[in-house]
């Protein structure tokens, strides 16, 4: 079953954000979460769960302590739950997210991944460049800002973000979900 989290409103009307294992067409064949670090894989896993609504899990709000410290940590939590709010809110597409705790990633979530490492490089065009592709729309200074924030306390945590492998992968013959029953056959 796919969980709608966020309704933003858009040009278009709402555009949920996606969670689910229906979504796994969405999902990358060759990326899983563990091959891109810690760093990573601490902000998707606080990503995924702001964005479906478990900021206050105790598991969330505890690993984020261990990972910032008991007093940073309730901070970098709320301005991940920010940043995920922002994209369900702001964004004018349809944003897919892997299930919490699958190692697999939606191709979105190398999005983020990516955004976050532009910021923690303090290359602020790459950071537009893939907050303009996750929004699409141009980010606003606050968004941007709320990114150099949030990298800024992954560097001071000694959690790197590499930047991810971007590669175009190769079309696929898209296979259809529907059977078209005529005549009593499939």
């Amino acid at each position: 079953p796919v969980c709608l989290c966020f309704l933003p409103q858009t040009l278009s009307g709402p555009q949920p954000l996606f969670y689910g294992a229906s979504m796994s067409s969405q999902l990358m064949d060759d990326v899983y979460l563990p091959d891109l670090g810690i760093g990573a894989g601490i902000a998707i896993w606080g990503f995924r769960a702001c964005a479906r609504g478990g900021a206050g899990c105790c598991a969330i709000v505890n690993g984020f302590g261990r990972a910032f410290g008991p007093a940073n940590g309730p901070r970098v939590l709320n301005d991940m739950l920010e940043f995920a709010r922002h994209v369900g809110h702001s964004g004018r597409r349809t944003v897919s997210l892997a299930m919490p705790g699958c190692a697999r990633l939606a191709s979105d979530e190398l999005s983020i991944i990516a955004a976050l490492a532009a910021a923690q490089l303090c290359d602020r065009a790459l950071l537009e460049l893939h907050l303009t592709w996750l929004m699409a729309k141009a980010p606003d200074e606050e968004l941007a800002e709320l990114l150099l924030s949030i990298s800024s306390d992954f560097l001071m945590a000694e959690l790197v973000i590499d930047m991810p492998d971007l590669a175009i992968s190769q079309p696929r013959t898209a296979r259809s979900p529907l059977v078209a029953v005529q005549g009593g056959r499939a």
